[in-house]
């Protein structure tokens, strides 16, 4: 008799994750071909929500989320570093950047996460000070990035050690999701409303039509992410936890070098 649960565990859904992802950046690097389906973009939409919730999942149970989320900065400053040297090497005739970086997009998400945590001791607490610096500290990174707007020429190399929410993978609303799965972590039903909730109304962020919902603004089919997160059995499953930090970057400028070949011949 097992004692297994019904569904997927996390590291399921980081695998599914992963196998969506590559082909959301064939589609990213290779468009110029004409040869790659819009369906891999489709697919694609359902990477980032994944992640977000599996990172959501990391910072609720790491025995440390300092060591957590030091993980996370490492590894978006070390690829804002490869981001930008790179195309130094390997150079697209087009005009396509390597922008791609969500360790940032995650760093950010639970460093929103921490700041919750610090307001919320503060209510418990009854800290009228403890909530008002936790609200600073709330608006701090939106301030920096403000900052970094005003003064773009001479804070630019700011951006590659000091991720803004304003500028990283999915920007605010990747952020906002992030925080909502964390607030209704312990409420699957009320977490997947919510969510279905913004992926609904991401389709009204642009031209509501059937060719505009399939063909331009697509984005709202994260929705079909929902049902994965819902199979998700509350298990971390294999501990492989170095895999999506070295896979990531690894496809990514293992595509882009090969983009910069093909685009050339």
């Amino acid at each position: 008799m097992t004692n297994e649960k019904k569904g997927l565990t996390g590291f399921q859904l980081k695998i599914i994750g992963l196998l969506f992802m590559v082909f959301d950046h064939i589609s990213e690097f290779f468009s110029f071909t004409g040869a790659i389906p819009l369906a891999f973009k489709w697919v694609g939409r359902i990477v980032a929500p994944i992640f977000i919730f599996m990172i959501v999942e990391g910072y609720t149970h790491t025995r440390s989320k300092k060591k957590y989320m030091l993980r996370l900065y490492i590894a978006s400053v070390l690829m804002n570093i490869g981001n930008y040297l790179i195309p130094n090497y390997f150079q697209r005739t087009d005009s396509f950047a390597l922008f791609n970086n969500i360790f940032a997009t995650l760093f950010m998400i639970t460093v929103y996460l921490c700041i919750i945590d610090f307001i919320t001791k503060g209510i418990k607490e009854k800290s009228i000070l403890r909530v008002f610096i936790g609200g600073l500290l709330f608006l701090l990174p939106i301030a920096i990035s403000i900052l970094f707007v005003i003064n773009m020429e001479n804070l630019i190399y700011l951006i590659f050690v000091i991720p803004s929410p304003l500028f990283v993978e999915g920007g605010p609303v990747f952020i906002g999701i992030g925080i909502i799965m964390y607030l209704l972590r312990g409420d699957k039903k009320k977490l997947l409303i919510a969510y279905i909730a913004i992926c609904a109304a991401i389709m009204f962020t642009g031209e509501i039509s059937i060719y505009s919902l399939f063909f331009n603004n697509y984005q709202w089919m994260m929705i079909f992410a929902a049902p994965l997160l819902y199979l998700y059995n509350g298990k971390k499953g294999k501990g492989m936890k170095y895999l999506f930090y070295l896979f990531y970057p690894a496809h990514i400028y293992v595509f882009y070098i090969i983009s910069c070949v093909y685009i050339q011949n």
